[in-house]
C-alpha cells in the first residue's frame, strides 16, 4: 500500500513539474522581452513612480505604449511620396557605413524574408525518394530553378522544368534539408502545406484530414510513459521464464 501511494505521489510529482515547466519558461522570457523593450529609460526618470513595484510596471507599460505609437508614426509618414524617398535615402546610407552595414543589411533582409516569403516559401507538398531509393520523404516546393542553374541539373538529359524542394525534419519542420531536383522526380500529393507541417511535428502521429485536438497532448505522452514505467515486474519475469522454456 505505502509502496503504490509513493507511485502516485511521484507520478503527479512528475507531471506537475513537466506541465509546469513551459508555462514557467513561457513568463519568464515574455518578462524578459518586456524589460528589454522598456527597461532602457535612465533610472533618473520618475523616481517617485519607480518606488514602488505597481509604478514600475505602469511606467513600463506607458513606455511600452509610447514605442507602438512611435512605429505607428514612422509607418505613416514612410507610406508617403516624401517618407519613402527618407526611406530610400537613409537605407542607402546605412547599407553603405562600415561596421553598421553588416549588422543592418543582415537584419533587413531578415524582416524582408519575413513578408516576402511568409506566402510563397511552401507553394506545394509533394514527395521525393530521400534518403535513398526506396524510401519516401514530405518536401515542400519553394521555388522554380532558375534556367542556368537547371541546365547543370539535367546535363545530358531532356531540359525538364527543375524545382527547388525543402525537406523539413521532426519534430521541429524549420530546420531541413534543400535539394535541387527534376520536376518528374517528385510525387505530386493531395495534402496542403498545414497538414502537412501538422504531420511532421508529430512525427506522423496526426494524419492528414484528422483534427489537432487527436494529437497526443503532453499529458497524454507524460501518463503513457508513466504506464510503461509502472509495468509490473512480474510480467516481465513471466515473460523471461516463458522465453527459458522455449529454448529448452
Amino acid at each position: 500500500m505505502i509502496k503504490g501511494i509513493a507511485k502516485r505521489i511521484r507520478a503527479n510529482i512528475l507531471v506537475g513539474f513537466f506541465l509546469t515547466v513551459p508555462i514557467v519558461a513561457t513568463i519568464l522570457i515574455f518578462n524578459f522581452l518586456f524589460d528589454l523593450a522598456t527597461g532602457w529609460l535612465p533610472a533618473g526618470i520618475m523616481p517617485q513612480l519607480r518606488s514602488t513595484w505597481a509604478g514600475q510596471l505602469l511606467l513600463q507599460i506607458f513606455t511600452l505604449l509610447a514605442i507602438l505609437a512611435a512605429c505607428a508614426l514612422v509607418g505613416i509618414l514612410t507610406r508617403n511620396i516624401l517618407g519613402r524617398h527618407l526611406f530610400r535615402f537613409s537605407d542607402t546610407l546605412l547599407a553603405r557605413i562600415p561596421v553598421i552595414k553588416g549588422i543592418y543589411v543582415s537584419v533587413r533582409q531578415i524582416s524582408e524574408s519575413l513578408f516576402t516569403q511568409r506566402k510563397t516559401l511552401f507553394k506545394e507538398v509533394v514527395m521525393i525518394e530521400y534518403p535513398r531509393k526506396g524510401l519516401h520523404s514530405l518536401a515542400f516546393v519553394t521555388a522554380r530553378v532558375p534556367d542556368d542553374l537547371a541546365g547543370n541539373l539535367t546535363r545530358g538529359r531532356d531540359r525538364s522544368e527543375c524545382v527547388s524542394v525543402f525537406i523539413p525534419t521532426t519534430p521541429n519542420p524549420t530546420s531541413g534539408v534543400l535539394i535541387l531536383l527534376p520536376r518528374s522526380e517528385t510525387i505530386t500529393i493531395d495534402m496542403d502545406v498545414g497538414e502537412a507541417l501538422t504531420f511532421v511535428m508529430s512525427g506522423g502521429a496526426v494524419s492528414p484530414g484528422e483534427k489537432g485536438a487527436t494529437a497526443p497532448t503532453l499529458l497524454d505522452k507524460l501518463e503513457a510513459w508513466l504506464r510503461q514505467s509502472d509495468e509490473p515486474q512480474e510480467d516481465k519475469t513471466q515473460t523471461d521464464q516463458e522465453k527459458t522454456e522455449d529454448v529448452d
